[in-house]
Order: C-alpha cells, then structure tokens, then sequence
C-alpha cells in the first residue's frame, strides 16, 4: 500500500500520539480513531420518560454500590 504524507502543528501531534498505542503505528492509529463511534451522536435518539431515566438511574446506582456482584442477584 502507498503512503501519503501529512503535516501536523506540534499541538495536533502530541494528541495523536498519546492516544497512539505502544504497538500501534501512525497510520494505524488514525484508521483505529476514525472508526471509533461517537456515543454523543446518539443523544436524544430515544423517547424515555423521566420516570423510566430515574428507574434506571436507581438501578444503576444500586449496581455501582453492591459490595459483590452477587449481592444483587
């Protein structure tokens, strides 16, 4: 496969690098990052009520604060 070459200011490289992982080359990094899907997209795709939101809510929070996962089940 060719290559093509790219410019970066410092600020937009340093970014790409840290999200970059340790095995993982440029190329591959972008492809892995631009495949990503963005969750925030999805905000207010559904109809919940506030009352389905905070049963939910409650259930979540009870998740979280279970000792064991079993304590639940």
């Amino acid at each position: 496969m060719g290559s093509i070459n790219i410019s970066l200011n410092e600020h937009a490289y340093a970014k790409l690098k840290r999200l970059k992982k340790k095995n993982e080359s440029f190329s591959q990094a972008v492809v892995r990052l631009a495949d990503e899907k963005d969750i925030s997209k999805c905000y207010g795709i559904l109809d919940v009520s506030n009352a389905e939101l905070a049963a939910a809510q409650k259930a979540a929070a009870a998740v979280r604060s279970a000792k064991w996962r079993g304590a639940l089940f």
